[in-house]
């Protein structure tokens, strides 16, 4: 593969379709998630740390690269150009990395000529809830600096899961009373409050 070039949808990565909304009220939304059976899934701790490549412009290509702390989890994320849309559908790729190496991998790739872009912090409460054809999960972000919202995804292997992880999303926000979409990535609300 050309170091140079993006992935395309075509590539071998598995793809995220998401649907990102605005909550104004977290325990009504909660109340919701009862209604519809959710399965708790736990509470999260991230610290998410997007890098900027030193000779490629992610703002350009519509990429992302992350290392993310997870109560002591560590991931390394590659996210790629997004289909146009109201939801969110690009490649992603992640993978775990030993424990506690958080701080030894941003040294590595600060020596490789990575910069930090900005770090984003956040508590997840995830839930498992059942849509039309397959689970999805729905998340409730509190975003340190910017607020809370929900995201409703699912991660799926081909593009020919495209059309029916979409009615899933759609059919699931439906259901929970999402309506107030959030197009913008947390990194670039994160960055555009902090200018």
């Amino acid at each position: 593969m050309n170091a140079s070039k993006p992935l395309s949808m075509d590539s071998s990565f598995p793809m995220e379709i998401e649907g990102k909304y605005r909550v104004g009220d977290d325990e009504r939304l909660r109340g919701r998630l009862r209604e519809a059976h959710a399965a708790s899934q736990g509470l999260e701790s991230h610290c998410d740390t997007y890098l900027r490549h030193p000779s490629r412009d992610f703002r350009v290509t519509d990429e992302a690269l992350r290392l993310r702390n997870l109560n002591g989890n560590v991931f390394i994320t590659y996210k790629g150009p997004r289909l146009e849309g109201a939801l969110k559908i690009r490649p992603e790729l992640e993978v775990p990395l030993a424990r506690e190496t958080y701080e030894p991998w941003l040294r590595i790739w600060k020596s490789l000529g990575f910069e930090v872009v900005a770090t984003v912090k956040k508590t997840r409460e995830s839930f498992r809830v059942i849509g039309l054809h397959s689970p999805v999960t729905v998340t409730i972000d509190r975003v340190e600096g910017i607020g809370t919202f929900a995201e409703v995804e699912r991660v799926v292997d081909s593009e020919k899961e495209l059309v029916t992880a979409r009615q899933d999303i759609e059919a699931v926000a439906t259901r929970l009373g999402l309506d107030t979409v959030e197009k913008q990535s947390y990194l670039s609300m994160f960055l555009e409050q902090n200018r």
